[in-house]
């Protein structure tokens, strides 16, 4: 049900925003988008509404076009848009752009909901390609993150170390894996797509206060797949021992 929902809330915004001047495409992207074979009970939108130039303030000041439904919450998070949930719980996350805009903006190839002329089919397809970075780049980028992590735990800083050791590392360590499903965040559907991962996860995210322990174990898994410089190794140690 929740699937079919989403899918009819998706076209209701299609058909609302053909009503408007200077509106010229609704692209869906994510689950909503080209992979709508993903769509769950957790699942919600993703999609830009592409304008006219000249147009975009008033489609990000004025929600009106969106309400195919009641909107109970908005909340404009970045100068392109807003995230909003309607009265039966549908949430979405949305950006607003221009035509003039198109060309340097990174996203993911889209579905088209809606569009006005064909000629604009072309951007449903991104022009900047997101990299995919080089397995030993993420990994040495994993043990600075695991050595800076360390140094700020031992200072007392647990917070920081945390996000170092259990963030940052974790995220280059899968980005080294090959874990690219989604180019703007590493960790969405790794447990589904990658379960050998599982393992580095249990010893690697264990939370405030035990970063030392997650930090031994991701360096572990590092050496296991990649050289490890031995002087940065020794230092590491020093900092796991102390």
């Amino acid at each position: 049900m929740r699937r079919k929902a989403l899918l009819e809330r998706m076209d209701a915004i299609g058909r609302s925003v053909a009503e408007y001047d200077g509106t010229l495409m609704l692209l869906a992207l994510g689950s909503i988008g080209l992979e709508t074979n993903r769509l769950d009970d957790y699942s919600d939108l993703d999609f830009f509404l592409i304008v006219e130039d000249g147009h975009k303030a008033r489609f990000i000041d004025n929600l009106d076009w969106l309400a195919v439904e009641p909107l109970a919450y908005q909340f404009q998070n970045t100068k392109d848009g807003h995230k909003v949930m309607y009265e039966d719980g549908i949430y979405a996350e949305f950006a607003v752009f221009e035509v003039v805009e198109m060309p340097g903006i990174a996203y993911t190839p889209g579905r088209v909901v809606w569009e006005r002329d064909e000629a604009l089919h072309a951007f449903a397809t991104p022009n900047v390609v997101t990299d995919v970075p080089d397995a030993a780049y993420c990994y040495e980028e994993a043990l600075t993150n695991l050595y800076v992590g360390l140094l700020r735990e031992r200072r007392g800083e647990r917070l920081a170390g945390f996000e170092l050791i259990q963030v940052a590392a974790i995220n280059n360590v899968l980005k080294a894996h090959g874990e690219m499903s989604d180019p703007f965040n590493p960790t969405r559907r790794v447990e589904t797509k990658h379960p050998d991962v599982t393992r580095l996860l249990e010893q690697g995210v264990l939370g405030y206060g035990r970063s030392v322990e997650a930090a031994a174990a991701i360096l572990g898994y590092i050496e296991a797949r990649h050289p490890v410089n031995a002087s940065l190794k020794r230092e590491m140690e020093r900092l796991l021992e102390a």
